[in-house]
């Protein structure tokens, strides 16, 4: 059976994944995803959960907030379409779903100074996760992008945004709410005696103890506040979980060949799957390939360069030179030669998927340079295009 290529899988998926561990150039390989997307007319989004913020260097762009930026470095690469990155803040995407889901000004005041919203908002775990997965709903349906590839954090944390929405409805579960709910008309100062009565000395005694008991009001008072849109909350994250799990989500998992990063990225198809979701591709980056087709023809390229030297002593030097090149072609070797039997050992987990290399891109290049480069690396049908793009001069990036 033949298998797809890289670009033909993505140009199918609504929504890219990009999974794997740190370090492994999964951030650049998430926007040039993207770039092929916009590069065939769609209005492309990569979006960053990433705390490093390595993105905006990837892109060549100053900076990145939590709306989508256009990206213009590349845009003569695109011209019928468009790349959009945006890199998560939590809080402000908190705020806005606040601001979408409240209407009254008074009581949406009241939440964001409310210090029990302000620590889920900022610190509670999750809430990173979480709040990717409703920037995700909303750019899903209603920014109008084609094509969304999310960048995610690296293997610790890479498929919790996959389980926030559970976690996030449990927190706020029925179970949990209704120990500070109000009963009908009931007022907070007989509410919060009655709050405090139930838990007696135990769970509420000890959090007074510790966060005081102004904290224990707030968090009271944030549950009255949030107490009608918790279902719009749960209900969202139910849309998103639906959206990451439809077959036609592409998760890519992308590593190294290095041992270490191999086990990883095998370890999270594991996971992916045990979430009831599905790894479409493994991209492996960096690898070397060989730099001769055999050694032979480096030996008779070393004896034709010293026929063709000069006097004595420049054969000499000809050879000394020679010499360490051939002990740096020998260790290259040794690496593409490890990294070949690498790329099979993940074919072997893989099956049927397919499993892509990605040459390393030497390095010394400017981050818009190596991006381009590896573009060509993984979809080397475009490289007339960047080619053309490299030859415009300074100042007329394409």
């Amino acid at each position: 059976m033949n298998q797809a290529s890289l670009a033909q899988l993505i140009d199918r998926a609504p929504l890219v994944v990009c999974l794997g561990p740190g370090g492994v150039g999964k951030t650049t390989l998430s926007a040039i995803i993207a770039l092929r997307q916009a590069a065939f007319g769609r209005r492309a989004l990569v979006l960053t959960i990433d705390p490093a913020r390595r993105l905006a260097d990837a892109l060549n762009v100053t900076g990145l907030t939590n709306d989508p930026v256009e990206v213009g470095s590349f845009r003569k690469l695109h011209p019928g379409g468009s790349l959009s990155a945006l890199m998560l803040d939590p809080t402000s995407t908190f705020d806005h779903m606040i601001s979408l889901l409240v209407a009254d000004p008074d009581r949406r005041a009241a939440l964001f100074s409310n210090r029990f919203y302000q620590h889920l908002s900022r610190s509670l775990s999750g809430t990173l996760e979480y709040m990717a997965v409703e920037r995700l709903h909303e750019l899903t349906a209603t920014a109008g992008f084609e094509r969304i590839v999310l960048d995610t954090p690296p293997t610790t944390n890479a498929l919790d945004f996959l389980e926030a929405p559970d976690r996030l409805a449990d927190f706020f579960s029925e179970k949990i709410t209704r120990w500070f709910m109000p009963s009908a008309g009931e007022q907070a100062p007989s509410w919060t005696a009655r709050l405090f009565s139930r838990a007696g000395s135990t769970a509420l005694g000890l959090l007074t103890r510790v966060a005081g008991e102004s904290f224990v009001e707030d968090t009271v008072g944030f549950f009255a506040a949030f107490a009608d849109i918790f279902g719009h909350v749960r209900s969202r994250g139910v849309a998103v979980g639906k959206l990451l799990r439809d077959p036609s989500t592409l998760f890519l998992i992308v590593c190294s060949p290095d041992s270490n990063r191999l086990a990883e990225a095998i370890e999270i198809d594991r996971r992916l799957a045990q979430a009831g979701c599905k790894a479409g591709a493994f991209v492996v980056n960096r690898v070397d390939e060989p730099f001769l087709p055999e050694p032979a023809d480096f030996e008779q390229a070393v004896e034709r360069t010293t026929l063709l030297s000069g006097a004595e002593g420049d054969s000499e030097r000809v050879r000394a030179f020679l010499d360490r090149l051939e002990k740096t072609r020998k260790v290259h070797e040794s690496a593409a030669a490890a990294h070949a039997r690498a790329l099979e050992e993940l074919r072997q987990h893989a099956r049927s998927r397919p499993v892509f290399a990605a040459p390393r891109v030497p390095g010394g290049q400017s981050p818009r340079a190596a991006l381009l480069a590896l573009y060509v690396g993984l979809f080397s049908e475009e490289a007339p295009r960047v080619e053309q793009a490299r030859e415009r001069r300074e100042g007329d990036s394409p």
